[in-house]
């Protein structure tokens, strides 16, 4: 549940923020016209995000290399739209500038969802865990945090663009001591404040691209197929006149710490994002506590103090959903990261002639979960796992690693076991079955009353924990 509160929170709260923003600026600037605008590139957005949801489930992708094109779009749409809010950002603008603005913000908005908001919409295809379907407690948590993050966000999405909208439509906010709107004020601050968020993203995109640049342009991955190691080429559009500086010079490590900081921190650009749409609540939370506007009769004065509380309660609103995230960040991260010790290596026998791995009966038949491992010749520690199946006599034997989550290991919580990285729990009576989140299968036989492994089989498996 925990991780998936941390999750939906993690990968929308910028992208809701943004596109809140910019759907007010769009209203703002140019009419209902430019809200469809944005709308219609928010639709795109989500269907887009599906698509990619739906390929994710039943192709083998890499988001690596999807991400990568994503970023140039990114930082494109983002530069175009940052110098059209500085040319077109007033009223007074001619209908095609503030059109064109309202375009680039549509996109902008699009490739954040496809950047983000696809792992939202993929993870209820995560939920269901040990084959019990979508009626078991495990399913139920899941969904619990999954949905409850969803409706956080839409609360704060809805009461972030009521605050931004009465800032634009409420004239009294914009009154002076001497009676004078400047109504253009309104406007003024959400150009400032769009244009912030759109120099911390191309900030961010930036360094995402650097980053991807720098990289080797090869990756290693596990065929899904065979189960096998194969080299994939990543970054096909990275340019040729691009060459990582000569390391060790002091430029070499200015990008470099530049590219890994820029890019690997992105609860950094969150807390951000999250201070810069800080400015206009903080600005309607001071005008909402002065008394100005125009009046004619105690009713018109009545609306004034009416419309100014309902603005102070917004505020409020808003500013509670952003704790809840910044704690779904920090402490909700840290509990549903909080490592679980794994159970300590076992001992175990050779066989004579040094073939095989012998491992007592005895030793396994309590139902938990028992670990081992052995360091090869080259110095990889290979683990595997031992687990009696409950009800039978039957035995679960497979590696401490599996095809999805690599070699990131099992722990054993109450009866079940439990993928250390996803938290997928484990159907006790599938392990040493393939497929899934299941530990890799080790081929086994028991004699003698011994549990006996092939070496060749464990040294063969070397490659799947060099890089742990």
């Amino acid at each position: 549940m925990l991780h998936y509160i941390y999750e939906v929170t993690f990968n929308l709260f910028i992208t809701v923020t943004v596109i809140t923003l910019f759907f007010a600026l769009c209203k703002t600037l140019f009419g209902k016209t430019g809200f469809r605008i944005q709308l219609g590139g928010t639709i795109l957005g989500l269907l887009a995000a599906g698509y990619r949801a739906v390929r994710h489930a039943f192709m083998s992708t890499f988001d690596v290399e999807i991400n990568l094109y994503t970023f140039y779009v990114g930082f494109v749409a983002m530069a175009l739209l940052l110098i059209l809010l500085t040319l077109f950002g007033r009223k007074r603008a001619p209908a095609w500038g503030k059109a064109t603005a309202a375009f680039f913000s549509a996109l902008v908005s699009a490739d954040l969802l496809f950047y983000k908001a696809w792992k939202v919409i993929w993870a209820p295809a995560e939920f269901e865990t040990a084959g019990e379907g979508i009626l078991s407690a495990d399913f139920m948590l899941r969904f619990a945090g999954w949905a409850l993050a969803l409706i956080l966000f839409a609360v704060y999405s809805r009461f972030l663009y009521r605050c931004l909208m009465r800032l634009s439509t409420d004239e009294a906010l914009w009154t002076g001591r001497d009676g004078e709107e400047r109504h253009n004020g309104a406007l003024a601050l959400l150009d400032l404040t769009g244009g912030l968020m759109l120099a911390t993203l191309l900030l961010n995109f930036g360094g995402q691209i650097l980053r991807a640049w720098r990289q080797k342009s090869s990756l290693r991955v596990i065929d899904p197929e065979t189960g096998r190691r194969v080299q994939r080429v990543l970054y096909k559009f990275r340019p040729d006149w691009f060459t990582v500086p000569k390391s060790g010079s002091a430029y070499d490590k200015w990008e470099q710490g530049f590219a890994m900081n820029v890019g690997n921190n992105t609860k950094q650009f969150i807390l951000l994002i999250g201070l810069i749409v800080l400015i206009p609540l903080t600005v309607l939370l001071i005008k909402s506590f002065l008394k100005r506007g125009r009046y004619s009769n105690p009713a018109q004065l009545r609306r004034l103090k009416a419309n100014r509380r309902h603005n102070r309660r917004w505020v409020a609103v808003v500013a509670v959903c952003g704790l809840i995230a910044a704690f779904n960040l920090t402490a909700v991260y840290a509990i549903d990261n909080k490592k679980e010790a794994e159970p300590e290596p076992e001992s175990y026998q050779i066989s004579p002639d040094g073939s095989e791995v012998l491992i007592p009966i005895g030793q396994v038949n309590d139902y938990n979960l028992h670990t081992f491992s052995m360091k090869t010749k080259n110095n990889v520690e290979v683990r595997w796992l031992v687990v009696r199946k409950p009800g039978s006599g039957a035995y679960g034997v497979g590696l401490n690693a599996c095809d999805v989550c690599g070699p990131a290991g099992y722990i054993q919580r109450g009866d079940t076991v439990v993928c250390v990285k996803c938290d997928v729990v484990m159907n006790t009576n599938t392990i040493g079955l393939p497929g899934g989140c299941n530990p890799v299968p080790l081929a086994f036989t028991v004699e003698e009353g011994n549990l006996i492994i092939r070496m060749d089989d464990l040294i063969a498996a070397e490659s799947r924990f060099k890089n742990r």
